[in-house]
């Protein structure tokens, strides 16, 4: 019998399982911080909805977890959120402006491959009703705090789609759309492989020099002082530096969601490492689905992609907790401390098998303490408690005051 876990996906046991609440835990602190709520969405979805999104039409088949269910319905597994978030701002009556973050399991049949999953976990962000650039200096504080609480850099680089669009219109009349696929794909095929797919759809490879050299002198003569897109990069500019945002780059090659981003795009990278995200300004797309006109911003964060670099760096998995050892107590009595100290906020775990001092240590050293108690029967007679702390080998005696105790994992 066959019960391995299906092709392109993969179970988290242990200290993964822990790192990965870890990074939606921080991510989902963050977002709260800044008043956004949760939304709860299906997992699966109408395939009406996934063909609409981005004009994919019915190729999106191959792209996606397709299926008809037992009535014949076409249907599919997610594989954003931003799909489902437009199916509810078109169906209900939202309070603007709604703010909402989504964290989760998507699915994509991609070809399975090193770091990239059939199904992986995604954390969203999404503004809707903020027409101003507000909302995206909103999420680039978003991004900042969230890599902090990780102890992580960012880097985000940035473009206009309105820019981009007179840059190409300029070169490409009636062909943008395609001329658009083809930019977007430098970091595949090259400089070199981008120039010959122009040249087979009769656009100037002229256009693939002023993008990959990101000059806005050049870029100015080509579209022209009255821009659009230039005074939307450089407002967002300007709010950056004002904001002190200082971990965003423009770039005028980078395109992203051709048919419904219509503003500031961006994509979120570590500072050292990979994409791990991205995101940018929708304001027609709730339309599509048939709902009123509504200004959109968004982002989605990769949790999985973070969770891999976090595990490559050997990212020590800490529990701010306490395990707790009875020496020759009654259970009922251990219990009774483990619970006082539950209801400080803290986490404690108490050790169930009666095992040796020395593997109860191991134990609590492998699953991520930070603290080890000890009480045994002279404990109790002075209403005491020995701990060690496991992070920096401290060891000490004190009084058994729960909420003094509690203090010392709020330092």
């Amino acid at each position: 019998m066959d019960i391995q876990v299906v092709r392109g996906m993969r179970d988290l046991i242990g200290p993964d399982a822990i790192l990965q609440k870890k990074v939606e835990k921080n991510f989902e602190t963050v977002f709260e911080s800044f008043g956004y709520i949760p939304l709860y969405t299906p997992a699966v979805e109408s395939f009406e909805l996934f063909k609409v999104k981005g004009g994919a039409g019915e190729a999106i088949k191959e792209e996606i977890y397709y299926f008809k269910d037992k009535s014949e319905r076409e249907l599919g597994l997610r594989f954003e959120f931003t799909s489902s978030l437009a199916r509810v701002a078109a169906t209900s009556q939202l309070k603007l402006p709604f703010k909402r973050y989504q964290i989760g399991e998507v699915y994509r049949y991609d070809r399975p491959q090193a770091k990239r999953y059939r199904a992986f976990n995604q954390a969203d962000v999404d503004i809707l009703g903020i027409k101003g650039l507000n909302a995206e200096i909103e999420l680039m504080n978003i991004i900042r705090d969230c890599f902090e609480s990780l102890g992580l850099k960012p880097k985000v680089i940035f473009n206009s789609r309105k820019l981009l669009n007179e840059i190409i219109e300029s070169y490409a009349k009636g062909k943008e759309k395609e001329a658009m696929r083809v930019i977007d794909k430098i970091d595949k095929i090259g400089i070199n492989g981008v120039k010959e797919e122009l040249k087979k759809i009769s656009v100037k490879e002229e256009l693939v020099d002023v993008i990959n050299g990101n000059n806005i002198e050049k870029i100015t003569q080509i579209v022209g002082q009255a821009s659009n897109g230039l005074e939307e990069i450089n407002k967002f500019s300007e709010l950056c530096k004002e904001n002190n945002l200082d971990f965003i780059e423009f770039s005028v090659a980078l395109a992203r969601g051709f048919d419904y981003y219509t503003g500031i795009v961006f994509e979120v990278k570590l500072d050292d490492g990979p994409s791990v995200g991205g995101g940018g300004r929708f304001d027609k797309l709730i339309e599509t689905y048939g709902g009123a006109s509504t200004p959109a911003v968004g982002m989605g964060l990769g949790v999985s992609r973070i969770f891999d670099y976090l595990k490559e760096k050997n990212e020590k998995i800490k529990i701010n907790g306490i395990y707790l050892i009875g020496m020759g107590l009654e259970d009922n009595k251990l219990n009774e401390i483990a619970n006082n100290f539950r209801k400080q906020g803290l986490i404690c775990e108490i050790d169930l098998q009666q095992k040796s001092i020395s593997k109860n240590f191991e134990y609590a050293q492998k699953k991520g303490f930070r603290c080890v108690g000890i009480i045994g029967s002279e404990e109790i007679k002075n209403n005491e408690i020995s701990i060690k702390n496991l992070f920096n080998g401290m060891q000490f005696k004190t009084k058994l005051d729960f909420k003094k105790i509690k203090c010392i994992f709020e330092n």
